[in-house]
Protein backbone atom coordinates (compact mmCIF):
# COMPACT_ATOMS: atom_id res chain seq x y z
CA UNK A 1 0.00 0.00 0.00
CA UNK A 2 1.38 3.71 -1.18
CA UNK A 3 1.31 6.05 2.21
CA UNK A 4 3.25 8.64 0.67
CA UNK A 5 3.51 11.28 -2.39
CA UNK A 6 6.25 13.56 -2.11
CA UNK A 7 5.72 15.22 -5.61
CA UNK A 8 1.99 17.28 -5.31
CA UNK A 9 0.88 20.80 -7.17
CA UNK A 10 -2.17 22.87 -6.52
CA UNK A 11 -3.86 25.96 -7.42
CA UNK A 12 -0.80 27.99 -6.31
CA UNK A 13 0.31 27.42 -9.69
CA UNK A 14 -1.18 24.65 -11.99
CA UNK A 15 -2.89 22.11 -10.48
CA UNK A 16 -6.72 21.76 -10.95
CA UNK A 17 -6.69 21.74 -6.59
CA UNK A 18 -6.88 24.17 -3.80
CA UNK A 19 -4.22 22.94 -0.93
CA UNK A 20 -7.20 22.59 1.30
CA UNK A 21 -9.03 20.02 -1.29
CA UNK A 22 -5.44 18.70 -2.06
CA UNK A 23 -4.71 17.42 1.70
CA UNK A 24 -8.33 16.47 2.13
CA UNK A 25 -8.23 14.67 -1.15
CA UNK A 26 -4.99 12.74 0.23
CA UNK A 27 -6.51 11.90 3.58
CA UNK A 28 -9.42 10.33 2.16
CA UNK A 29 -7.35 8.11 -0.07
CA UNK A 30 -5.43 7.39 3.20
CA UNK A 31 -2.03 8.80 2.42
CA UNK A 32 -0.07 9.44 5.50
CA UNK A 33 2.26 12.78 3.86
CA UNK A 34 2.50 14.35 0.78
CA UNK A 35 4.75 17.41 -0.43
CA UNK A 36 3.03 20.06 -1.87
CA UNK A 37 5.69 21.68 -4.97
CA UNK A 38 4.38 24.09 -6.52
CA UNK A 39 6.00 25.82 -9.83
CA UNK A 40 7.95 28.51 -8.88
CA UNK A 41 5.28 29.55 -5.55
CA UNK A 42 5.10 28.51 -2.04
CA UNK A 43 1.81 30.62 -1.99
CA UNK A 44 0.04 27.48 -1.25
CA UNK A 45 2.15 25.84 1.69
CA UNK A 46 0.25 27.78 4.83
CA UNK A 47 -2.48 26.34 3.77
CA UNK A 48 -1.86 23.14 3.00
CA UNK A 49 0.41 22.71 6.23
CA UNK A 50 -3.03 24.10 8.37
CA UNK A 51 -5.70 21.58 6.58
CA UNK A 52 -2.56 18.85 7.31
CA UNK A 53 -2.99 19.35 10.64
CA UNK A 54 -6.69 19.89 10.93
CA UNK A 55 -6.60 16.32 8.46
CA UNK A 56 -4.21 14.57 10.37
CA UNK A 57 -1.85 13.83 7.59
CA UNK A 58 1.53 15.27 7.07
CA UNK A 59 2.40 18.19 4.98
CA UNK A 60 6.26 18.79 3.64
CA UNK A 61 7.03 22.07 2.68
CA UNK A 62 8.27 21.90 -1.02
CA UNK A 63 8.71 23.50 -4.08
CA UNK A 64 9.46 23.14 -8.16
CA UNK A 65 11.95 25.48 -9.32
CA UNK A 66 12.07 25.46 -12.97
CA UNK A 67 15.58 25.63 -14.78
CA UNK A 68 16.83 26.19 -18.44
CA UNK A 69 19.77 23.91 -19.84
CA UNK A 70 20.55 24.00 -23.48
CA UNK A 71 18.50 21.10 -24.09
CA UNK A 72 15.70 22.38 -22.95
CA UNK A 73 14.20 22.76 -18.99
CA UNK A 74 14.52 20.42 -15.82
CA UNK A 75 13.08 20.75 -12.82
CA UNK A 76 14.94 21.15 -9.46
CA UNK A 77 12.58 20.22 -5.89
CA UNK A 78 13.64 21.82 -3.02
CA UNK A 79 11.81 20.10 0.00
CA UNK A 80 11.96 21.12 4.42
CA UNK A 81 12.97 24.80 3.29
CA UNK A 82 12.35 27.63 5.20
CA UNK A 83 10.13 29.41 2.56
CA UNK A 84 9.42 32.17 4.64
CA UNK A 85 12.66 33.56 3.97
CA UNK A 86 12.45 37.26 2.55
CA UNK A 87 15.16 36.50 0.10
CA UNK A 88 14.34 33.58 -1.41
CA UNK A 89 10.77 34.70 -2.06
CA UNK A 90 12.08 37.96 -3.97
CA UNK A 91 13.49 35.37 -6.09
CA UNK A 92 9.94 33.55 -6.20
CA UNK A 93 8.44 36.02 -6.95
CA UNK A 94 11.06 37.31 -9.96
CA UNK A 95 10.74 34.12 -11.71
CA UNK A 96 7.03 34.49 -11.48
CA UNK A 97 7.04 37.66 -12.73
CA UNK A 98 9.22 36.18 -15.46
CA UNK A 99 6.25 33.76 -16.04
CA UNK A 100 3.78 37.03 -16.62
CA UNK A 101 5.98 38.31 -19.45
CA UNK A 102 6.69 35.43 -20.75
CA UNK A 103 2.82 34.54 -21.56
CA UNK A 104 1.91 37.93 -22.50
CA UNK A 105 4.94 37.80 -25.48
CA UNK A 106 3.27 34.35 -26.18
CA UNK A 107 -0.39 35.62 -26.61
CA UNK A 108 0.94 38.30 -28.79
CA UNK A 109 2.99 35.79 -30.84
CA UNK A 110 -0.16 33.02 -31.16
CA UNK A 111 -2.42 36.23 -32.29
CA UNK A 112 -0.26 37.12 -34.92
CA UNK A 113 -0.14 33.47 -36.85
CA UNK A 114 -3.71 33.33 -36.22
CA UNK A 115 -4.31 31.66 -33.13
CA UNK A 116 -5.72 34.66 -31.07
CA UNK A 117 -6.51 33.81 -27.36
CA UNK A 118 -6.82 36.62 -24.28
CA UNK A 119 -4.17 37.09 -22.15
CA UNK A 120 -7.35 38.05 -19.99
CA UNK A 121 -8.29 34.54 -20.35
CA UNK A 122 -4.75 32.80 -19.88
CA UNK A 123 -4.93 34.83 -15.86
CA UNK A 124 -8.26 33.28 -15.15
CA UNK A 125 -6.80 30.02 -16.05
CA UNK A 126 -4.15 30.61 -13.68
CA UNK A 127 -6.43 32.03 -11.23
CA UNK A 128 -4.31 32.72 -8.23
CA UNK A 129 -1.38 30.58 -8.98
CA UNK A 130 1.97 31.15 -10.97
CA UNK A 131 0.80 31.54 -15.14
CA UNK A 132 2.65 28.66 -17.12
CA UNK A 133 2.46 27.34 -20.64
CA UNK A 134 -0.27 24.84 -19.45
CA UNK A 135 -2.50 27.82 -18.71
CA UNK A 136 -1.29 29.01 -22.32
CA UNK A 137 -2.10 25.81 -24.01
CA UNK A 138 -5.27 25.37 -22.46
CA UNK A 139 -6.81 28.58 -23.53
CA UNK A 140 -5.84 27.58 -26.91
CA UNK A 141 -8.31 24.31 -26.92
CA UNK A 142 -10.61 26.51 -25.82
CA UNK A 143 -10.39 28.29 -29.32
CA UNK A 144 -10.92 24.71 -30.65
CA UNK A 145 -7.94 25.72 -33.01
CA UNK A 146 -6.07 22.68 -31.13
CA UNK A 147 -7.41 19.34 -29.86
CA UNK A 148 -5.54 19.50 -26.60
CA UNK A 149 -2.67 20.40 -24.49
CA UNK A 150 0.01 18.28 -26.37
CA UNK A 151 -1.11 19.59 -29.70
CA UNK A 152 -0.50 23.05 -28.32
CA UNK A 153 3.31 22.25 -27.23
CA UNK A 154 3.56 20.16 -30.19
CA UNK A 155 3.00 22.67 -32.67
CA UNK A 156 3.27 26.58 -30.95
CA UNK A 157 4.14 26.83 -27.57
CA UNK A 158 7.59 23.60 -27.32
CA UNK A 159 10.86 24.92 -27.12
CA UNK A 160 10.96 24.99 -30.93
CA UNK A 161 7.58 25.92 -31.51
CA UNK A 162 6.87 29.24 -33.57
CA UNK A 163 5.11 30.88 -30.42
CA UNK A 164 7.80 29.85 -27.61
CA UNK A 165 9.18 32.29 -25.70
CA UNK A 166 12.15 32.30 -23.27
CA UNK A 167 11.80 33.69 -19.99
CA UNK A 168 13.55 34.60 -16.37
CA UNK A 169 16.62 32.20 -16.50
CA UNK A 170 17.84 30.18 -13.17
CA UNK A 171 20.37 27.54 -13.72
CA UNK A 172 20.00 23.83 -12.03
CA UNK A 173 23.29 24.62 -9.99
CA UNK A 174 21.61 28.47 -9.20
CA UNK A 175 18.59 25.99 -7.98
CA UNK A 176 20.29 23.86 -5.83
CA UNK A 177 21.90 26.82 -4.30
CA UNK A 178 18.96 28.95 -3.64
CA UNK A 179 17.19 26.40 -2.11
CA UNK A 180 20.64 25.22 0.41
CA UNK A 181 20.23 28.78 1.29
CA UNK A 182 17.31 28.05 3.16
CA UNK A 183 17.90 25.60 4.68
CA UNK A 184 16.13 22.95 2.09
CA UNK A 185 17.19 20.30 -0.02
CA UNK A 186 17.47 19.76 -3.65
CA UNK A 187 16.29 16.93 -5.31
CA UNK A 188 16.83 16.66 -9.42
CA UNK A 189 12.92 16.24 -10.44
CA UNK A 190 12.14 13.36 -13.01
CA UNK A 191 15.57 13.26 -14.81
CA UNK A 192 14.61 11.66 -17.15
CA UNK A 193 11.19 12.17 -19.25
CA UNK A 194 9.83 8.58 -19.72
CA UNK A 195 7.39 8.51 -22.54
CA UNK A 196 4.09 5.99 -22.62
CA UNK A 197 5.98 4.64 -26.35
CA UNK A 198 8.52 3.42 -24.40
CA UNK A 199 10.91 6.16 -25.12
CA UNK A 200 13.65 8.24 -22.56
CA UNK A 201 14.79 11.43 -23.11
CA UNK A 202 17.04 13.58 -21.13
CA UNK A 203 16.79 17.01 -20.62
CA UNK A 204 20.76 17.16 -19.51
CA UNK A 205 22.63 14.40 -19.67
CA UNK A 206 21.92 12.70 -15.97
CA UNK A 207 25.34 10.81 -15.32
CA UNK A 208 27.69 13.55 -16.72
CA UNK A 209 25.67 16.18 -14.51
CA UNK A 210 25.67 14.75 -11.47
CA UNK A 211 29.36 15.86 -10.32
CA UNK A 212 28.53 19.34 -10.94
CA UNK A 213 25.28 19.45 -9.46
CA UNK A 214 26.31 17.57 -6.19
CA UNK A 215 29.37 20.02 -5.68
CA UNK A 216 26.28 23.02 -5.87
CA UNK A 217 24.39 21.19 -2.97
CA UNK A 218 22.32 18.20 -4.71
CA UNK A 219 20.37 16.22 -2.09
CA UNK A 220 18.75 13.83 -4.26
CA UNK A 221 16.96 12.03 -7.13
CA UNK A 222 13.41 11.53 -7.98
CA UNK A 223 13.69 7.98 -8.78
CA UNK A 224 10.14 7.12 -8.32
CA UNK A 225 7.85 8.62 -11.09
CA UNK A 226 5.05 7.82 -13.88
CA UNK A 227 6.26 6.31 -16.84
CA UNK A 228 8.98 5.05 -14.87
CA UNK A 229 10.29 1.08 -15.45
CA UNK A 230 11.92 -1.07 -13.36
CA UNK A 231 15.44 -0.75 -15.66
CA UNK A 232 15.19 3.13 -15.12
CA UNK A 233 14.39 2.96 -11.53
CA UNK A 234 17.20 0.39 -10.82
CA UNK A 235 19.10 2.72 -12.99
CA UNK A 236 18.78 6.26 -11.08
CA UNK A 237 19.03 4.06 -7.82
CA UNK A 238 22.66 3.28 -8.69
CA UNK A 239 23.24 6.75 -9.48
CA UNK A 240 21.82 7.82 -6.27
CA UNK A 241 23.88 5.13 -4.34
CA UNK A 242 27.16 5.86 -6.16
CA UNK A 243 27.01 10.10 -5.30
CA UNK A 244 25.29 9.87 -1.72
CA UNK A 245 22.13 11.41 -2.52
CA UNK A 246 18.57 10.43 -1.14
CA UNK A 247 15.82 9.43 -3.18
CA UNK A 248 12.16 10.41 -3.42
CA UNK A 249 9.37 10.28 -5.83
CA UNK A 250 5.61 10.98 -6.44
CA UNK A 251 2.94 11.48 -8.90
CA UNK A 252 3.35 15.12 -9.88
CA UNK A 253 -0.18 15.25 -9.58
CA UNK A 254 -1.75 17.91 -11.28
CA UNK A 255 -5.61 17.35 -10.57
CA UNK A 256 -8.61 14.81 -11.62
CA UNK A 257 -8.69 14.77 -14.52
CA UNK A 258 -5.41 16.13 -16.05
CA UNK A 259 -3.51 13.87 -17.66
CA UNK A 260 -0.64 12.08 -15.73
CA UNK A 261 -0.85 9.37 -12.40
CA UNK A 262 -3.19 9.94 -9.94
CA UNK A 263 -2.91 11.26 -6.16
CA UNK A 264 -0.83 8.42 -4.77
CA UNK A 265 -0.62 6.69 -8.13
CA UNK A 266 3.07 5.91 -7.93
CA UNK A 267 4.69 4.04 -5.64
CA UNK A 268 7.24 5.59 -2.92
CA UNK A 269 8.35 3.59 -0.26
CA UNK A 270 7.91 5.31 3.16
CA UNK A 271 11.94 5.21 3.68
CA UNK A 272 12.33 7.26 1.55
CA UNK A 273 10.35 10.23 3.84
CA UNK A 274 12.05 8.80 7.05
CA UNK A 275 15.53 9.46 5.04
CA UNK A 276 14.09 12.76 3.87
CA UNK A 277 13.13 14.31 7.25
CA UNK A 278 16.48 13.16 8.60
CA UNK A 279 18.44 14.59 6.66
CA UNK A 280 17.06 18.23 7.15
CA UNK A 281 20.31 20.36 8.08
CA UNK A 282 19.97 21.87 11.40
CA UNK A 283 19.27 25.13 12.46
CA UNK A 284 22.54 27.22 11.77
CA UNK A 285 23.72 24.86 9.51
CA UNK A 286 22.22 26.92 6.20
CA UNK A 287 24.96 26.96 3.62
CA UNK A 288 25.81 30.70 1.89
Amino acid sequence: MNLIDLHCHTTASDGRHSPTELVQMAAEMGLRAIAVCDHDSTQGLDEALAAGRAAGIEVIPAVELSCDVDQGELHMLGYCLDYADSAFQAELSRLREGRVGRAQAMVRKLTALGYPISFQRVQELAGDGAIGRPHVAQALVETRLVQNKGEAFERLIGRNGPAYVERAKLSPADACRMIRRVGGLPVFAHPFIALVSGRVLEPMPVEASLPTLVEAGLAGLEVYYPNYTPVLIERLLRLARQHGLLVTGGSDFHGEGSAGAALGGVYVPIKCLTALKAARPRRGQNED
